[in-house]
């Protein structure tokens, strides 16, 4: 027997239940539209300047500061406690959280030096502040520079590396940031190294040095300086949050200036310093990162300068991809087989963007040393100079324009992390302290400081407040200055909620 299915049409009445969850949704639906439109309204700048004013005087910056942290790393005042003290406890005055949560909101507050530090935060707000932010009553002074840079010279670096992978740790562990991988899979990490000390004058026994000469070949001065190799995590496509650091550094004294200035230490036959160097601090930092994260699926992305046997060789030992910038010079007969290939059997893709052609080319199965390599290239008629990649992933057509962006992503460890940390804010390369271990305590504090800044600043819709980068952090430290947490603020920070991030926070 045929079924005749019941079709409810306009007239049909719905019963109250139903009714009510239709009116529901319709309400939803309204404010989500209203909401878009609100959203869209602001981002192309149609407020007027009293509206702007407006919405800033309901902002509380600190209140917000707070809020992230608490969001992204809840357990991170805990865990500053929790580091090691090597001072005598006898002579300590000021807890080690104290210590650190105050050099960390320096950076933050982008003061340049020790000085600048302990006169600035010597203030009674700022000190209920930061008690606040500890959850400390009894909190009546800060310390001295001095006295913090006492405390650093007697920390175990390794102690603050971990406690930056706790809180990678606690950012990968959030669905916030699973787009941010690639294919879905692969967290990408930028690897590059970069220069946070240099000086004409010898500053340690670890220093890296490079004699410069004149055409006769005598030495005319000596550089010494400091380098540190870095891994950055990208998360929400654009932000760069430090994961692991690997110093380059002599092990054994360098020689005396006298020594160094002789024409004999010239000579071929001299038993000269083997110094320490980008491609030997990689191969520690892997060892590290994967006793650090050994199950991490990781996809690394570097310059011309890594690709060679022994990186390859590391990437398969530890299970990593690769995606790697590659020129002429790097690897000569890798480069010839690839030209050699794409005249022939190369494919590609063709599409213009912004006033631009692209023109997308990539060969597979391409051979050196036993190891499959595949190439992408990009000639962009805006750049003078392609951009030629290789990988271990397959490439298609349909994966062709990822693998390049991917690529390109390297700059960003340049542009949003070292560009930034040495000359918009952190003073990465001011010497806050001359002993060495000291220095690298700040090296990592000043990364903790940076990585809570750039989660913080993509919270707040600094294109619609139209905040400067700089203006927003110095809107903060005045407030920070001029006003104190109250209860109710601090209650509101330690609530559980969704931070959304902007993908383009800058004004």
């Amino acid at each position: 027997m045929a079924v005749t299915p019941l079709v409810l049409n306009e007239e049909t009445p719905l019963s109250y239940k139903d009714a009510r969850a239709a009116w529901r949704r319709e309400k939803r639906k309204k404010e989500k539209e209203a909401k878009r439109q609100e959203t869209e309204k602001r981002r192309k700048g149609s407020l007027s300047r009293k509206q702007i004013r407006d919405i800033k005087k309901d902002e509380n910056l600190v209140r917000d500061l707070l809020s992230t942290i608490n969001s992204f790393f809840p357990d991170l005042i805990d865990q500053l406690g929790d580091v090691k003290d090597n001072r005598h406890q006898s002579y300590v005055k000021y807890d080690i959280s104290v210590v650190l949560l105050e050099r960390i909101l320096s950076g933050i507050f982008s003061y340049n030096s020790q000085t600048a530090m302990t006169n600035g935060l010597n203030n009674n707000n700022a000190i209920k502040n930061i008690a606040a932010f500890l959850g400390q009553e009894d909190l009546d002074e800060l310390p001295h520079g001095d006295t913090m840079n006492d405390c650093f010279k007697k920390m175990d670096p390794d102690d603050l590396q971990e406690l930056i992978h706790r809180m990678v740790y606690r950012l990968m562990r959030r669905n916030t940031f699973n787009d941010s991988r690639i294919d879905g899979c692969d967290w990408q990490l930028l690897i590059d190294a970069t220069e946070n000390f240099r000086s004409n004058k010898r500053h340690c026994d670890h220093c890296l040095f490079s004699r410069h000469k004149d055409k006769n070949g005598d030495v005319t001065r000596i550089s010494y300086y400091h380098n540190v190799l870095e891994a950055k995590l990208v998360i929400n496509k654009q932000l760069v949050f430090s994961i692991q650091s690997e110093f380059i550094e002599n092990e054994e004294p360098i020689p005396s200036e006298e020594v160094l200035f002789s024409r004999e230490y010239s000579e071929p036959s001299k038993d000269k310093v083997k110094q320490d160097c980008e491609t030997k601090a990689f191969y520690r930092l892997a060892a590290k990162l994967k006793a650090a994260f050994p199950k991490l699926p990781i996809c690394i992305t570097t310059d011309s300068l890594y690709p060679s046997k022994g990186i390859f060789e590391t990437c398969r030992a530890m299970g990593w991809h690769f995606i790697m910038r590659f020129k002429d010079g790097s690897i000569p007969q890798l480069a010839k087989q690839f030209y050699k290939e794409a005249a022939i059997h190369a494919q590609g893709l063709h599409e213009r963007k912004d006033g631009a052609r692209l023109d997308y080319r990539f060969v597979n199965g391409l051979t050196y040393e036993g190891f499959s390599i595949n190439a992408a290239e990009l000639m962009d008629s805006s750049v003078k100079y392609p951009f030629l990649f290789i990988t271990d992933y397959p490439i298609t057509l349909y994966n062709l324009r990822r693998i390049v962006a991917h690529g390109r992503t390297r700059w960003r460890i340049e542009n949003e992390g070292f560009k930034r940390q040495k000359k918009h804010g952190y003073h990465l390369k001011h010497i806050f302290c001359r002993d060495y271990n000291a220095m690298k305590i700040h090296y990592f504090l000043i990364q903790i400081a940076h990585g809570i800044s750039q989660l913080w600043e993509h919270s707040i819709d600094m294109k619609t407040l139209r905040y400067s980068i700089k203006e927003l952090h110095d809107e903060l430290r005045m407030t920070f200055l001029t006003g104190v947490l109250t209860v109710a603020d601090i209650e509101y920070a330690c609530m559980r909620k969704r931070i959304r991030l902007y993908r383009d926070p800058a004004a």
